[in-house]
């Protein structure tokens, strides 16, 4: 009987790039990230990625089109995120996984876009199941070896918001340190964007906070206090982390 794990990675796209300007078709959404998989090879069975919406008041649900890489090192950059790839030889991918649109439910949830890979791929599209072996003894931990994912963009990916601090509003003053954070945004409710655990940077990379918990439409607290004087008022609040990846693998 098979031993199956699952591995789950956030993937972290810096605020001022996701606030700079939409991704287009062969841009990079992340370089190379490292995952931890027992020692030796495993096979990749399936794969969930959950995408948050686009930060308006719909909110716009992101069923973007990727392609998922994998590669036994780093040391081949695939280029600067939010731009396009680098075309360079790497010698050291090992596998491929493409998410098209047809991934996604057909009533696909706006808050966190949900795609799963099948076994037949659509059309051409490379799918599951995907041997993947890191080199040995490179885990961060005894009996772990380390395997890198990179994310390309497929089609339109605009994670621009509207969401913004709101200084003004009288539960929040960005010169006084403090845990409550008061944002507003054309009729925006701060629950269809941001969960608990998530961790919020303003537009210019300056750190917001973790999210502990959400008070109501327009409030959220946080599990510390944010720098006095570090944020400003109107500036725009995102997600640290937009997309997920849910590996499943057989040992």
């Amino acid at each position: 009987m098979g031993k199956f794990f699952t591995v789950t990675k956030k993937i972290e796209i810096a605020a001022s790039k996701q606030h700079a300007e939409a991704f287009a078709a062969g841009d990079v959404i992340t370089d190379w990230t490292p995952i931890q998989i027992p020692r030796g090879s495993a096979c990749l069975r399936s794969m969930a990625m959950l995408v948050r919406p686009k930060g308006d008041a719909s909110p716009t649900g992101q069923t973007i089109a990727a392609d998922i890489i994998f590669s036994k090192t780093n040391t081949v950059s695939l280029g600067a995120v939010n731009t396009t790839n680098v075309h360079v030889p790497n010698p050291d991918i090992i596998g491929v996984i493409e998410i098209e649109a047809g991934n996604y439910a057909a009533n696909s949830l706006q808050s966190t876009a949900v795609a799963t890979t099948s076994t037949q791929g659509d059309g051409a599209g490379a799918a599951v199941p995907l041997i993947l072996e890191g080199l040995p003894t490179s885990g961060d931990n005894v009996g772990y070896d380390t395997v890198h994912v990179a994310v390309l963009c497929r089609s339109a990916f605009d994670m621009r918001t509207l969401l913004r601090l709101n200084d003004g509003s009288g539960n929040m003053d960005v010169s006084v340190a403090g845990t409550t954070i008061a944002v507003n945004g054309s009729g925006m409710d701060v629950r269809e964007h941001f969960a608990a655990g998530d961790i919020l940077h303003a537009h210019d990379d300056a750190v917001i906070g973790t999210v502990s918990s959400l008070t109501d439409a327009n409030d959220l607290e946080l599990t510390s206090n944010f720098t006095a004087d570090a944020l400003a008022d109107d500036d725009f609040v995102f997600n640290l982390h937009p997309i997920t990846l849910v590996l499943g693998f057989e040992k």
